[in-house]
């Protein structure tokens, strides 16, 4: 074909922001163009993107990262698309087909024609009306065909037809569909100065050959690159399938599709689809908790799990809605304090609009104010929602919530929050100043015949029933109380599977999160407890970390051997083994 005019005047993409990756390298079009070689993309090839991988996992057939599958006779789709330039408009759409939008290709002036799409996690395969009309089937049924794919198992199928002069910059494919399918082009209409780059990073990408009718496979985890130097458009059927190494509840007959009719619309976020028909209908807000314990890892696991795309942050992260916010008006109502935690504290208007959106609440105080959160929660919910408690080496525990509390740095706001009671003291001395309020209270024992000033030193076992009434006693409002207690964890949780059963509880040690592929082994569990589909995290720095003094390591080591009883019956009541032991 005719090759372009190069137009050196023109430095960025036709209509595209003036940013480094949208410039055009016009020498492009003198690079040689391999063709693909035959072949399949392996799924073991497609588990994270290629460049966060070694080399080495990557098997001997991963490159180039794209295949030759064939070739399809397309003048009969190429004529169709000829004859009626109307068919990529908004008009078309909303009189043949549903709208369904894609953001930055729209923004860049790429037309679409959708025949399938589904979201970014595969909760839902929507079927456009186009999928089964006969004037369209004629001619995609064949390729279908020819490429092996059977027509049930496309999960994306659009025609994609972009400008002259514009530029798809070096990415890779993201979502949890993209591991789980392959992403098949046929190049229905292209010309020798598009330019079509693949590679394992940006550094790397190579250029290759497309002529019309071509099918490749790509292997989207890898970076690729389009520009169209041509002055005409470049078109592409491109489709997504899912193979046999799917779970099964993505493939037939089991995969979650919806078929939609002319006049549905679409409600989209970046990475979620829902059906305008369905506004209002999701269930209300937080969507699950995190509900301790304090100083455990609970700011870190919040930031993380917001991470997921289908997560919308609220108002705040702790809404301590469940013990000092209560609304003693709505004690009588649970649908109305239902409502309202919803509206006060999250994106009411957002959930509306997405069902598919999630929100968490991540307060601390819940795990030890039992006695408060959990019968608020029975009012409010009718069934547990899951559940994530953070636990951490008690004794290390306590020596940040002392150093957060006595902090001389705290801003008003947060000297309010976390109260006074404790400034002015060493820990030793809180510490014995609890230990002598708990053994008064009989919430810790006393061996027979024990005399004297109770210590941390000697044997003490904790009494679950006086534990229980010792609980409203608890100030609620501030949280310079319960250093010693909340520690206490097998007391603590005990209280919460008796109300809910064991089920909707993941407890999580904040210790295997202090590296990032900790961190991220432990969100991946923390996202399928909560129903999330999982996600990637980028970012698995600590979070709300804070320097402070080391504590006496004779008090630290008195700690300790106070709690390692209590640490004893928590680790049988979690079912952990050594290798989790503090």
């Amino acid at each position: 074909m005719a090759a372009t005019t190069i137009r050196l005047e023109e430095e960025y993409g036709r209509g595209q922001p003036q940013l480094e990756k949208f410039r055009i390298d016009w020498s492009m079009v003198r690079e040689e163009a391999s063709a693909p070689p035959p072949g399949e993309v392996l799924f073991a090839d497609k588990t994270a993107p290629v460049d966060q991988r070694p080399l080495r996992e990557l098997s001997g057939g991963a490159e180039p990262f794209c295949f030759s599958r064939g070739t399809v006779d397309v003048s009969g789709l190429r004529d169709l698309l000829d004859g009626d330039e109307n068919v990529w408009g908004d008009a078309y759409a909303a009189a043949e087909n549903v709208r369904l939008d894609r953001p930055s290709h729209d923004s860049w002036g790429i037309r679409k024609l959708a025949f399938v799409f589904c979201d970014d996690f595969l909760h839902r395969v929507y079927r456009l009306p186009l999928w089964d009309r006969p004037e369209w089937r004629v001619h995609l049924d064949p390729i279908f065909a020819a490429c092996g794919v059977p027509r049930d198992r496309v999960v994306r199928c659009l025609l994609a037809s972009m400008p002259p002069r514009t530029v798809i910059p070096p990415h890779h494919d993201s979502g949890y569909w993209v591991p789980r399918t392959h992403r098949l082009h046929v190049a229905i209409k292209t010309w020798d100065d598009v330019v079509f780059k693949v590679g394992r990073t940006k550094k790397t990408l190579r250029r290759f050959r497309y002529a019309e009718g071509d099918v490749v496979e790509l292997n989207n985890q890898a970076k690729h690159y389009v520009a169209n130097l041509a002055d005409h458009y470049r078109t592409h059927l491109i489709f997504d399938y899912v193979d046999d190494e799917a779970e099964p509840e993505l493939l037939p007959p089991r995969m979650p599709c919806v078929t939609l009719r002319v006049g549905d619309e679409l409600t989209q976020t970046r990475r979620s689809i829902g059906l305008a028909s369905e506004r209002g209908t999701g269930p209300l807000a937080p969507h699950f908790l995190i509900i301790g314990a304090q100083k455990a890892g609970t700011t870190s696991m919040y930031e993380y799990l917001s991470q997921h795309p289908l997560v919308a942050r609220g108002v705040r992260r702790e809404t301590h809605f469940l013990d000092w916010r209560w609304r003693d008006d709505l004690d009588g109502d649970g649908a109305a304090a239902s409502r309202h935690w919803h509206e006060a504290f999250f994106d009411a208007a957002a959930h509306a609009d997405h069902p598919s959106l999630v929100a968490l609440d991540s307060t601390p105080s819940y795990l030890l104010q039992s006695n408060l959160a959990i019968p608020r929660l029975r009012r409010l919910r009718a069934a547990a929602p899951p559940m994530i408690v953070m636990v951490r080496d008690p004794a290390a525990r306590a020596a940040s919530h002392f150093a957060m509390i006595t902090d001389p740095r705290a801003t008003p706001a947060q000297r309010r929050s976390r109260g006074s009671a404790w400034l002015g003291k060493s820990m030793r001395e809180v510490l014995q100043g609890e230990l002598e309020l708990l053994a008064r209270h009989r919430v810790l024992r006393r061996a027979a015949g024990a005399a004297g000033a109770v210590s941390l030193a000697e044997p003490l076992a904790l009494d679950r029933g006086a534990f229980r009434a010792f609980l409203p006693r608890i100030p609620n409002g501030h949280g310079a109380h319960s250093l010693l207690l909340r520690g206490c964890y097998a007391a603590q949780l005990l209280e919460w599977y008796d109300a809910f059963g064991r089920d909707p509880f993941l407890v999580v040690r904040c210790e295997d999160m202090a590296a990032p592929d900790g961190a991220r082994t432990a969100v991946a569990a923390a996202m399928a407890h909560a129903g999330l589909r999982f996600h990637p995290i980028d970012d698995a720095a600590p979070k709300n970390a804070r320097d402070y003094e080391d504590q006496d390591p004779a008090l630290l080591a008195d700690l300790r051997a106070f709690y390692a009883p209590l640490n004893a019956a928590f680790y049988d009541l979690v079912g952990w083994g050594p290798e989790q032991h503090w």
